[in-house]
């Protein structure tokens, strides 16, 4: 089996693996209701709906990942892969939130541009599933090259990054 897990460093960002102590530090993140405005899971800030989130990502076997920032050494979010599709050499990237003070900043930029160089090495196509009235996760992603790819249901749609589409632009 292909090892997505990392670590990962990109420019004073580290990503690596979500641990059980780092539950109170990104929910002191995912706390804020701002945070999921935009998502189809709204009420995520609350600490029931954030625990069941936070055990499926200690328990997903491609990786869950805690941002940190290198300059602050401080959590500032977390991020996660998974739906590994071998045979279609594909995977999915998502479940990403970082604190609002980075919101604006290139940190989301960063973050996914050393997440995608690592992954293209073992994949061909990247999904982000996103909700349609997601409108800051949309962007974020087209900016990264991604470009809408279907309908998914549940107020959900598909936005797809091939490898060569990534490369090709010099990767962002």
């Amino acid at each position: 089996m292909v090892d997505f897990k990392g670590p990962l460093h990109a420019e004073h960002f580290s990503l690596i693996q979500t641990q059980r102590s780092h539950l109170e530090p990104l929910y002191q993140i995912a706390g804020d209701p701002l945070i999921w405005e935009q998502h189809p899971d709204k009420d995520r800030w609350r600490r029931e709906v954030f625990s069941v989130f936070f055990e499926n990502g200690l328990n997903n076997d491609l990786g869950c990942f805690t941002i940190i920032d290198g300059h602050s050494e401080r959590i500032i979010g977390s991020t996660r892969f998974y739906a590994h599709d071998a045979a279609q050499k594909s995977i999915r990237l998502g479940y990403t939130f970082i604190a609002r003070e980075y919101w604006g900043t290139n940190a989301n930029k960063v973050i996914k541009t050393a997440l995608l160089n690592h992954i293209f090495q073992h994949v061909e196509t990247v999904f982000f599933d996103i909700g349609d009235a997601n409108f800051r996760s949309i962007r974020a992603t087209e900016k990264l090259g991604a470009t809408f790819w279907q309908h998914a249901g549940d107020g959900k749609s598909v936005y797809r990054l091939l490898k060569l589409q990534f490369f090709s632009k010099g990767s962002p």
